[in-house]
């Protein structure tokens, strides 16, 4: 029993996709929404709740979301059971040229992964993933435009990307966003399972990015796949995630996610 359990532990500090508990009051799914009852259910199977300072309305166009301060503390928080997918659309207004969302995926109270984005006046817009299922830490970055991969690089852990010419995030926001276990869009390659991923695109639009050669690469969606190490445990599931934004105006039009069959 006793080699059993300590088999268990080990698993459980190597595993893919899965992060150390939360220690800040604003990360943790109990302590920001135990005294809140501003919750809504308005999209299947999630609950979506308000997270700080921040309201909502549910509609037929979908949550409104008020009261958005502070990225660090005020959002909007989704909790659903055992998903490996999930994919939100949501509409933005930061109210200046300088706005930021800020996105953590959970597993319960444990913050997984994250997903920093901020623009600024000169129409860069700057993302930065986090991820802790491996000690590196380090990510594969994929750019796509019309459904094709056309730019494949690995990345330092934590390393910012600065994205060009991104039109749609000088004032509004029209966003879809994505994260997935990537074992569960491409199960075939065994290098990647058990790793999170994020996607990111805005219809309609497309950015650019210097190449190594100092090149410009243009794409219309990017997307930031975990790089597993050496016996880490392949995740399973996750179970809510949390949308915190500094804006003015933020409708979730949509929102969905997916279970394992």
């Amino acid at each position: 029993m006793t080699s059993r359990l300590l088999a268990a532990a080990f698993l459980s500090l190597v595993a893919g996709c899965q992060g150390e508990p939360t220690q800040s009051p604003e990360g943790s799914q109990s302590a920001t929404l135990s005294a809140k009852a501003d919750c809504v259910q308005r999209f299947d199977g999630i609950t979506t709740c308000a997270k700080g300072n921040a309201s909502l309305a549910a509609s037929e166009k979908g949550v409104q979301v008020n009261g958005l301060k502070d990225a660090k503390t005020d959002g909007v928080s989704s909790t659903f059971n055992a998903a490996i997918n999930w994919s939100q659309e949501a509409q933005i207004r930061v109210g200046s040229q300088k706005g930021s969302v800020a996105l953590s995926a959970r597993d319960g109270d444990q913050v997984v992964s994250t997903l920093s984005i901020t623009s600024s006046a000169d129409r860069q817009v700057s993302v930065t993933p986090g991820f802790t299922g491996s000690p590196a830490g380090n990510y594969r970055m994929n750019v796509y435009r019309d459904g094709r991969l056309v730019n494949t690089t690995q990345q330092p852990a934590s390393f910012s990307i600065t994205f060009y010419d991104w039109w749609s995030f000088v004032n509004w926001w029209n966003m879809h966003w994505h994260f997935f276990s990537y074992r569960s869009v491409y199960a075939q390659d065994s290098g990647f399972d058990g790793a999170c991923g994020w996607r990111l695109n805005s219809p309609g639009t497309t950015f650019s990015l210097r190449g190594a050669d100092g090149k410009a690469i243009v794409g219309d969606t990017v997307e930031f796949i975990e790089e597993i190490g050496d016996g880490a445990y392949p995740y399973r599931h996750f179970s809510g995630i949390d949308v915190n934004a500094s804006a003015t105006d933020f409708l979730v039009t949509g929102e969905s996610f997916g279970q394992e069959k």
